[in-house]
């Protein structure tokens, strides 16, 4: 049988030469992100070097990252570029291979910041982490430039180990930080509802804020114009009524959000759904989706691009403070912004003006109405990023339960959990459960049977002494007549009485003698060995000799087991094994 040619999968132009494979002026040329220029045009690295990182970039961190992400991976390109320019370690594409990234991990162990002090270990592993993804990315798409490196392995080993954990907010702390939004909330949902009433009965026989705000409709489409916009025939009125009332400031949330009347309804969303600040700041017009079989309960989702995952919750969508009237109520709010907002916005849920135009928020924008918020509700100053760790941790104290904690916080790996939830607190709550109950535990092994119940049990000897019976190996047995081995029944003398390693009945006290005896039977077992019959010493001794020598004797000590040998010759001999 023939073997198939292959197929030759390079596009050819017009005049069927193949296409250069990198295009400066798509990949090369300068973009604008926020306030930042991007150009790799004007990276001192060689060119080849410069074309293949530029296509890299775009293409991988272009397509998935957020804004944010793109300029703290742009700011490591740039690190990568001064190794380069310190050590003169890449002359050209070819020169980068595992060598060359082993010299870049030891530049970056070296590197200090304004302080004096080596960078973190997180920083360390973002630098090189971002130029090992745009490598990685040139070895799978554009193998003809770039293959066969050699990574160092795990060259910042628990990275995460040595960052700072995220300040934590008290149950109690969170619960009045809820209160506080809601009660803003309510405030300004009084002050529109009034607002509206006040349109509804203006008559125009006297400049009310209703009168205002349906001036506004009529003239400037709903939308409040700056102050000193406001001149020619019939402003003056209008003029003094805006001032009257408050100014811009006081009168556009009648109308339309402004960022800090927003921030009471991002705080409560964000506690709500424990989400991250930035995707919930980002959080679309579509966040709300039914759910057929709970027609009480609405879904409200997001995009993690960390993660890029959708995460989600579900609420009650009948309580007014839940997340889905929170956000009905936004879009309800917001709807005269978007027609004026860019195409980039449109889309978002939290949009607001401001003197420059309609923007959508984001969550450093919300930081600095934090001191206010806190003053004017009398509460201890809290930081964003400390909300979602802290609703995570006051929900696993709370219920105990870490699957339904990784649910609320739409972890895919439960180990990601327990790191939000692995705080001193909840050790702490959890060394006293443990001892709580260890100590039960104890107490329910310490307790004596009443000889009136072992003689009440069918069958069971008159003359059976109370308390724990010791076995031939050294055990003592709560009570050989409770049926727990398997072949056994209640009130009858247990079929495994003569070995019971396995049953949740023996306790092996922690003393020389019981282990003296246990290191005894050991060797009792290997001298029967030889003696027995090899299938009965299979069915009957090796499973107990296994359990001896594999569970029970590695929990001793080699000093314990030391004192312990030098009291064996002095037990009795055990019986014969049959």
């Amino acid at each position: 049988m023939a073997r198939r040619l292959r197929m030759a999968r390079s596009m050819r132009t017009a005049s069927g030469e193949a296409p250069k494979t990198l295009h400066q002026s798509s990949y090369d040329a300068p973009r604008r992100i926020h306030r930042t220029t991007i150009d790799f045009g004007a990276l001192d690295l060689a060119a080849d070097v410069r074309l293949a990182f530029a296509e890299a970039f775009w293409m991988h961190y272009g397509m998935l990252s957020t804004k944010k992400t793109i300029l703290v991976r742009w700011r490591w390109v740039n690190e990568f570029c001064r190794f380069v320019d310190e050590t003169s370690a890449v002359e050209c594409l070819a020169d980068i291979d595992g060598d060359m990234l082993v010299r870049y991990v030891e530049w970056l162990n070296s590197q200090v910041n304004a302080k004096g002090r080596t960078w973190s270990k997180n920083s360390r592993s973002g630098a090189y982490s971002t130029i090992r993804v745009l490598l990685q990315w040139l070895e799978r798409c554009r193998p003809e430039l770039l293959s066969g490196i050699e990574y160092p392995s795990s060259p910042f080993p628990f990275r995460n180990h040595s960052s700072q954990p995220k300040a934590r907010m008290p149950a109690h702390a969170l619960r009045a930080l809820l209160k506080a939004c809601n009660k803003d909330i309510a405030m300004i949902r009084t002050r529109r509802a009034a607002a509206e009433a006040e349109r509804a009965n203006a008559d125009g026989s006297q400049y009310t804020l209703g009168t205002l705000l349906n001036y506004f409709d009529e003239h400037f489409d709903g939308i409040v114009p700056p102050y000193l916009n406001l001149v020619g025939e019939g402003s003056y009125a209008a003029r003094r009524a805006l001032a009257r009332f408050g100014g811009v400031k006081a009168v556009e949330p009648c109308l339309y959000p402004r960022p800090e009347s927003l921030f009471p309804y991002y705080v409560a969303i964000l506690i709500h759904t424990a989400g991250n600040p930035d995707p919930i700041a980002e959080i679309q017009c579509d966040c709300l989706q039914a759910l057929p079989l709970l027609s009480e309960r609405e879904a409200i989702v997001w995009f993690k691009s960390r993660s890029h995952r959708m995460q989600r919750r579900t609420f009650n969508k009948a309580d007014p403070f839940q997340p889905p009237s929170l956000v009905r109520e936004i879009l309800e709010w917001t709807q005269p912004l978007r027609r004026l907002a860019s195409a980039e916005h449109r889309d978002r849920l939290f949009l607001y003006k401001t003197g420059r135009g309609v923007r959508s928020l984001v969550s450093g924008s919300m930081k600095k109405f934090i001191r206010g918020f806190c003053e004017r509700h009398k509460l201890a100053r809290f930081s964003l990023d400390s909300i979602r760790p802290s609703v995570l941790e006051g929900f696993y104290i709370a219920s105990g339960d870490l699957r339904k904690t990784q649910a609320v916080a739409n972890h895919s790996d439960l180990a990601t959990t327990i790191r939000y939830v692995e705080t001193p607190l909840v050790k702490a709550k959890n060394d006293t459960r443990i001892a709580a109950l260890q100590h039960a535990f104890v107490e329910h092994l310490e307790q004596r049977d009443e000889k009136s119940d072992i003689v009440s049990a069918k069958g069971a000897p008159s003359d059976l002494p109370a308390g724990s019976v010791t076995t031939m190996f050294g055990f003592d047995c709560r009570n050989p007549f409770d049926g727990i081995a398997p072949g056994s029944r209640r009130g009858e003398l247990c079929t495994n009485f003569m070995g019971c390693f396995a049953c949740p009945n023996a306790v092996i006290p922690d003393d020389p003698n019981t282990l003296a005896r246990l290191l005894q039977t050991r060797d009792h077992f290997r001298a029967g060995e030889m003696m027995l019959h090899p299938a009965r010493w299979e069915i009957y001794y090796q499973p107990l000799l296994q359990i001896l020598e594999q569970d029970i004797l590695p929990r001793f000590g080699a000093a314990q087991l030391a004192s312990a040998e030098v009291l064996v010759q002095a037990l009795p001999p055990l019986p014969e094994l049959r």
